[in-house]
């Protein structure tokens, strides 16, 4: 884990660049499956359905991205908790996408999503809530103790 680190804070400035404006666009896209999703519900948004879970998750899903943006860019303490929750919630679309996807097209288009995108941004959000435990405990003192 230290040689993961090591690459990490040699790069951290491209990282804070970087992953911010990855985590928008990722948010971005979501929003027109999230309309898409909504449109399925067709009026029955009050009622209990799955339909409406998965709107709910991807909105869920869509407000941690961005805020994860915001933190991120911020280098804030708060970055740790938040990456961790959101990887969570990739993770737990993930497992339901493939759980409740009927077989055919729906499964194949489950699990490409799953293996090729929400897992994979799962573990790199694992990896950043590892990695910004070390903001929350803020910059060394001289005599090498935090603060």
């Amino acid at each position: 884990m230290s040689a993961l680190r090591t690459w990490l804070d040699a790069r951290e400035h491209a990282v804070r660049r970087w992953l911010p404006l990855l985590l928008r666009t990722a948010a971005v896209l979501l929003l027109p499956w999230i309309v898409a999703l909504g449109m399925t519900v067709k009026g029955h948004f009050g009622a209990r359905n799955l339909s409406n879970s998965w709107v709910w998750l991807d909105v869920m899903e869509v407000s941690a991205l961005l805020l994860l943006a915001a933190l991120v860019r911020r280098r804030h303490r708060a970055t740790s908790p938040i990456a961790s929750a959101t990887a969570v919630l990739l993770g737990l679309d993930a497992f339901f996408d493939l759980w409740s996807a009927h077989r055919g097209s729906a499964y194949e288009l489950a699990q490409l999503l799953a293996y090729f995108a929400e897992l994979p941004s799962a573990l790199v959000l694992a990896v950043l809530s590892w990695y910004s435990l070390a903001w929350a405990a803020g910059p060394p003192r001289a005599n090498g103790q935090l603060d």
